[in-house]
């Protein structure tokens, strides 16, 4: 039996305010995606020359609109971690609806990897919860793609 005349005092938490911070603005020369072609239209010029990998989203509002571009994480130059958490927190704080995962093999070769294919899985699986739709990841080189979604692999 707990002592009774221990006294319990309040604890306190922090309080906290969310809010996206906007960090300059990315040009695309597409306004609305309608498939992986115009998503590698919008960033292939960021990705251009990068000698690690590198994970960002596209995210999209209702209209598949982007609304927010992100980079997710910076790696190597052969992987670049993150958790789904990672990928859907700024989906969330933008409003999207849509995204589409992209990522970079510093390489040129654009074939999904195991890793690729399971972190698509897993963000999926998030998004279906949240209420979100993974619309495509997308491996990007200089001179081309791959799409996850046309391979079956969403």
């Amino acid at each position: 039996m707990a002592d009774e005349s221990i006294e319990r005092v309040p604890r306190s938490v922090v309080r906290v305010r969310l809010r996206q911070v906007r960090d300059g603005r990315v040009r695309f020369a597409v306004e609305r995606i309608r498939g992986p072609a115009d998503v590698w239209q919008a960033v292939r010029g960021y990705y251009a020359g990068a000698d690690r990998e590198i994970l960002s989203a596209l995210y999209l509002d209702a209209r598949h609109a982007p609304v927010c571009f992100h980079v997710i994480a910076v790696g190597s130059r052969n992987a670049a971690h993150a958790a789904p958490a990672d990928v859907l927190k700024p989906a969330l704080l933008a409003n999207a609806s849509a995204l589409v995962l992209v990522h970079n093999h510093p390489s040129g070769d654009p074939e999904p990897s195991a890793e690729d294919v399971a972190l698509t899985a897993s963000v999926r699986r998030a998004c279906e919860l949240l209420g979100l739709h993974l619309l495509d990841h997308l491996v990007v080189v200089d001179d081309g793609f791959v799409s996850l979604g046309e391979r079956g692999l969403l």
